[in-house]
Parts: structure tokens; C-alpha cells; sequence
């Protein structure tokens, strides 16, 4: 009796141990994943990325209702939230697809491209062009600042069309050319809450706000289209990089979620992370000429003193 319980222990054992390698299998080659479950990561993939792209064509509706009614500001930070939301579905739609290793198809390509293009480009260009009001202006200085949001919000969409033509035909793993258009969307996103909470909670029709923020916009447009390199997020990242990158993240869902009335505080850090990151690339660019300097003899000065 001992013998056959001793046996069947054994034999029990030998049949987890043939259990593990096959389950860690899965772990480690997705095609080894039961059907099902692939079908089900690859749909999760596919409905992030149509959320994506419906982000942002509901951003531009919302704007222009908005324009039509400027009581109804409300609308254009629900806008600018979607357009927060659509960074978030763009950066996650990629996790079930590479879990499912889907090789890029119409979703993966088309969708996608047209997804980014939308809630990065248009839905941001519309936003900033929109954001002032052409008729019914309180001075003159509003109707020019009026006329200069229109060109900048054009200049804006054309940088992130520019960009994200340049993407596409020489892609990277490890560098951007440049920052996303992600970033420069948020940078929007952010721009135009900041600027209807002044006008509507602090209840000032200053041209600070507007003029501080086309500087703003045009220096975001401008560094999507300069090969100035920013890192991916697959780059091995430091313990400060990757504090930066979670806390870039949770202030991004926060300004999604928070109410209107206190949305001011994760929008002001927002802003300043959002200014950070578009310098950071320069920074790393006169950085590394100064490194390379460093390593070249003609760098230092000679010990001439006649020099």
C-alpha cells in the first residue's frame, strides 16, 4: 500500500514538472498561447486602437461646438481630455498585441498611423486654432491674437503630419527624431486647460495666457520637426528617468479624471513636466558635443601661454 502511494506521489510530481516547462512555454513564445487567448489580445488591441482614433475625432467635435458656443467651455475640456486619454490608449494598445506577437496589419498600420494623426495632429490643430474667438472680440490685441492662433494651429498640424511621415519612412527602437507627436498633443491638451481655467474660474480676459501659450505651441511644433534626439521608452532607463515616466503617467490620468475646479494643479505639473521633456533633448544634444569634445585633443586649450 505504501509502494503504490509512494508511486503515485512520484508520478504526480513528474506530470508537474512536465506541466511547468510547457506553461512557462507560453510565457516566453506567444504562438504556444492558447487560440482564444490570442484572439482576445489581438481584439484588445484592435478596440484600444479604434478608441484612439475615436479620441480625437470627438476631440474636434467637441471643439467645434465649443467655438460655435463659448459658454459651453466645458466641452473643450472634455476635448483636451481626450486627447490625454488618446496618449494613454496609444502607448498601451501595443502591450496585447506584442503578448499575442500579432505581426502589424490593417489595424496595426492604417488604424494606427490614422489614429495618431487625428488625436495628435488635427484634434490638437483644431484646438489651438479654435481656442480664441474671431468675431465678438473684447480689443484688437484679441482679434490679432485670434488670427495668430489659427497660424500657429496650422503650423502645429503640419509639423505633426511632418513627423509622422518621417516616422513612418525611417522608424527607430531606441531614438526619436525629435519629440512624439504624444508629447507635443499633451502639450496642447495642457495649454488649452490652463487657458479656459483662467478665463472661466479666474475670471481674467489678460492676453498673457494666450501669448505665453503660442510660444508654447510653436516651440512644441517646432521640436517635432528638428532632428534632435529623444530616447524611447525601450531605452534602459535610471532610477530618475523611470520616476519621471510614472509620475509623467499618473498626472496624464489624474488631469483625465480631475474636477474642473481643481484641475489647475495636475495641469500646472503637467506644464512643467511637458517643458522639461521638450528641453531635455537639447540638453542631451549639448551634452554629448561637449563629451565627444572632450575626447578630442584640439578641444583643450595649449598650455602656450602666448596663446
Amino acid at each position: 500500500m505504501a509502494k503504490e502511494e509512494s508511486q503515485e506521489k512520484q508520478n504526480n510530481t513528474e506530470e508537474m514538472k512536465e506541466e511547468e516547462p510547457q506553461k512557462r512555454k507560453w510565457l516566453k513564445d506567444p504562438d504556444e498561447l492558447p487560440k482564444f487567448v490570442r484572439i482576445s489580445l489581438i481584439i484588445l488591441a484592435n478596440t484600444i486602437t479604434t478608441l484612439n482614433f475615436a479620441s480625437g475625432i470627438t476631440a474636434i467635435v467637441l471643439t467645434i461646438i465649443y467655438f460655435i458656443d463659448p459658454t459651453k467651455y466645458i466641452l473643450s475640456i472634455w476635448a483636451a481630455r481626450l486627447v490625454l486619454l488618446a496618449i494613454i490608449f496609444d502607448f498601451t494598445d501595443g502591450i496585447p498585441a506584442r503578448l499575442a506577437k500579432k505581426n502589424p496589419g490593417f489595424f496595426g498600420t492604417v488604424v494606427d498611423s490614422a489614429a495618431d494623426t487625428v488625436s495628435f495632429g488635427f484634434a490638437p490643430m483644431v484646438m489651438i486654432a479654435l481656442s480664441m474667438q474671431l468675431t465678438n472680440t473684447t480689443s484688437t490685441a484679441h482679434f490679432v491674437l485670434a488670427i495668430c492662433s489659427v497660424v500657429v494651429g496650422l503650423y502645429f498640424g503640419f509639423c505633426t503630419l511632418f513627423r509622422l511621415i518621417r516616422f513612418t519612412k525611417t522608424p527607430s527602437k531606441k531614438w526619436f527624431q525629435g519629440i512624439p507627436s504624444p508629447g507635443a498633443g499633451c502639450a496642447a491638451a495642457v495649454y488649452i486647460i490652463i487657458k479656459l481655467y483662467i478665463e472661466n474660474k479666474v475670471v481674467s480676459t489678460s492676453i498673457a495666457t494666450p501669448i505665453v501659450g503660442l510660444i508654447f505651441m510653436i516651440m512644441a511644433a517646432t521640436m517635432m520637426i528638428v532632428k534632435v534626439r529623444y530616447p524611447t521608452t525601450k531605452l534602459p532607463k535610471n532610477f530618475l528617468e523611470v520616476f519621471l515616466l510614472g509620475l509623467t503617467a499618473i498626472v496624464i490620468v489624474t488631469l483625465a479624471v480631475m474636477p474642473f475646479d481643481y484641475i489647475i494643479y495636475p495641469a500646472g505639473a503637467m506644464a512643467v513636466l511637458t517643458i522639461f521633456y521638450i528641453l531635455y533633448g537639447p540638453f542631451y544634444l549639448v551634452s554629448h558635443m561637449l563629451e565627444r569634445g572632450r575626447q578630442i585633443d584640439d578641444y583643450k586649450l595649449p598650455d602656450n601661454k602666448d596663446f
